[in-house]
């Protein structure tokens, strides 16, 4: 039996991250049944009971030197764990482990993650180094290749996806009932951008002639619960918070009655992709771009340019236009999932590669 460690930003009750876990455990052991997952959590007991795995305190270095003294493979796996806006500490935590494990023998693997912002030289230097003794990379957009490269790191990389991708099921994708309300879904997050007032006029715009009721999502529990009060408190139409479920594959499934999504946070936009759902992207980083740049026929807006006219024009458009778009969605979902299946088999290939 091999062993797995993968490391992310894991038992933060961040449902995007606990999809990309999701994800990736998901697709390992739909290919190998017998692999041994370990996974370094903030919450271990609610990961292993979530995805049915083995998980250690993230901050026990005791721990994790322990599983990774017995792993064959570790992986650095989640949204955009190499960044250096948000703090000095995430670069060096996440890379890291990598090192600890190099140290022990074991092979390393980055998966389908974005890269950056990194944009002081030390953090640029030590991500370089480190990834270039990686035994495979794999990023999943093309402007995460671009910047790695740019700073210097020389290994092959494969250009990949989201591993919330695997989440996709078309066959438990129905079409949707029949309802009285156009219901739509919606994501926001805390920004250094002031946005609400834009957003929430533009919303009551849109719903003045319709009958609408307005399902707000926050993904990132402790963190995104405030902001959606105070878009709530500005819609005129009816609206309600939902607080989603813990378990990813369970959250993915309260999407899958709306009509239309807009959204912030970028997991929430591929929760309601998988769902088929058309939506508006309200972009505040590159990646947002990244997953919208092969969906040319949805549209997207930056948070600093959020205009309440052109918001409700588009709107208005993928409303009009939502069957055919929801056609459109499920042709890149397939695309998508292939591609997710593809980089998860790269992986098994260096674990059957390791010595028993």
């Amino acid at each position: 039996m091999k062993n797995i460690v993968i490391s992310g930003y894991y038992g933060f009750n961040n449902l995007g991250d606990e999809a990309v876990l999701a994800g990736i455990t998901s697709l390992l052991k739909k290919k190998n049944k017998d692999l041994k997952i370990t996974v370094l959590s903030a919450s271990p007991a609610e990961t292993a009971k979530l995805y049915n795995v083995k998980a250690v305190n993230r901050s026990s270095i005791i721990k994790i030197l322990s599983v990774l003294a017995e792993a064959d493979l570790f992986i650095s796996g989640g949204g955009s764990l190499l960044q250096d806006v948000t703090g000095n500490f995430s670069v060096p935590y996440y890379l890291g482990f990598a090192w600890l494990a190099k140290m022990q023998g074991t092979k390393t693997i980055y998966y389908a993650q974005g890269a950056g912002p990194l944009n002081k030289k030390w953090s640029q230097r030590l991500t370089a180094l480190t990834l270039n003794r990686f035994n495979l990379l794999g990023v999943r957009d093309q402007e995460s290749k671009r910047l790695l490269r740019d700073i210097g790191v020389k290994r092959d990389i494969k250009l990949t996806v989201d591993p919330v991708f695997a989440l996709y099921d078309p066959l438990h994708n129905n079409r949707q009932k029949i309802k009285g309300k156009v219901e739509i879904g919606i994501s926001v997050r805390p920004w250094s951008v002031d946005y609400i007032d834009q957003l929430a006029a533009a919303l009551n715009k849109f719903s003045q002639s319709k009958n609408i009721k307005f399902i707000l999502f926050p993904m990132h529990q402790g963190s995104d619960e405030g902001i959606s009060k105070q878009l709530k408190n500005r819609l005129e139409a009816e609206a309600e918070i939902f607080e989603l479920p813990a378990a990813p594959e369970k959250a993915l499934k309260e999407f899958s009655q709306l009509d239309l999504f807009i959204g912030v946070r970028l997991h929430s936009l591929i929760f309601a992709l998988l769902n088929q759902i058309p939506l508006l992207a309200l972009s505040y980083d590159p990646k947002i771009e990244g997953l919208m740049s092969e969906l040319d026929y949805l549209p997207l807006m930056k948070l600093e340019a959020l205009e309440v006219e052109t918001a409700v024009e588009k709107l208005e458009y993928i409303f009009s236009e939502r069957y055919t778009l929801r056609k459109k969605i499920k042709g890149f979902l397939l695309k998508k999932r292939s591609e997710a299946e593809k980089f998860a088999e790269l992986v098994l290939e260096e674990v059957d590669s390791c010595g028993s």
